[in-house]
């Protein structure tokens, strides 16, 4: 259940990675006057009928790998146990890593699309979407400074018993 902040901050990466499957990261414009749009998912020719020209299956299982993680983490505990730090422990662990992932979803991005533009010869520029993988990071940030929190305390309230 949600009953920590670093559970709210993990909700706000899992809508804010999510978002990017149905908004574009890109816009590509072609010497032949051609829009393309890049998403996480699939690149588009855009116009009256859209057509699909590719899928991204790298950056789209990349995208559905962090948002799971992140979901995931928010229910992570350990019902009978004794102590709730391995849990936490696992929390932030898996913060790490979903930072990690992060940060490789916005290098994969670039150099896909570096790829795409190089392809066409086209010219590209970035849509607001493009720094959602960014605050994700910013909010998986803010969440294992809030486990950190709670580990410290866990550690004072040993130290009074």
């Amino acid at each position: 259940m949600i009953q920590r902040i670093q559970s709210v901050f993990l909700l706000c990466t899992t809508v804010v990675t999510a978002l990017l499957f149905f908004m574009p990261v890109a816009t590509l414009v072609a010497p032949d006057h051609h829009t393309y749009e890049y998403f996480t998912t699939k690149v588009i020719l855009t116009g009256n009928a859209p057509e699909l020209i590719t899928w991204n299956w790298m950056s789209l299982i990349l995208n559905l790998c962090i948002t799971g993680l992140a979901f995931l983490t928010i229910f992570i505990r350990k019902k009978k146990s004794k102590t709730v730090k391995p849990t936490l422990l696992l929390q932030l662990r898996l913060c790490f890593a979903n930072i990690i992932l992060q940060i490789g979803l916005i290098v994969l991005l670039w150099l896909q699309i570096r790829q795409i533009t190089n392809a066409i010869n086209a010219l590209w520029s970035f849509n607001l979407s493009f720094i959602f993988p960014v605050i994700g990071i910013i909010f998986t940030w803010m969440a294992i400074r809030g486990i950190i929190k709670d580990i410290a305390l866990l550690k004072s309230f040993d130290r009074i018993r």
